[in-house]
């Protein structure tokens, strides 16, 4: 039996686009928690860091 190799591409988190160790941009969208947001602020993502719990990072649009 051949055996199906994994996909090469995961899935989006459950939640959105935004993931911890990623850099963003200034510009940048991603999606979390069903909204979209729009990064304000050059950074790499840690957790806590989640678009909701951080205006000064990103703006809701």
């Amino acid at each position: 039996n051949p055996t199906t190799p994994p996909p090469t591409t995961a899935p989006p988190p459950v939640g959105g686009t935004w993931q911890a160790g990623t850099s963003y941009q200034v510009g940048s969208q991603v999606t979390y928690g069903g909204a979209t947001y729009r990064c304000r602020q050059a950074h790499t993502a840690i957790a806590g860091w989640e678009p909701p719990n951080v205006p000064a990072l990103w703006l809701r649009v």
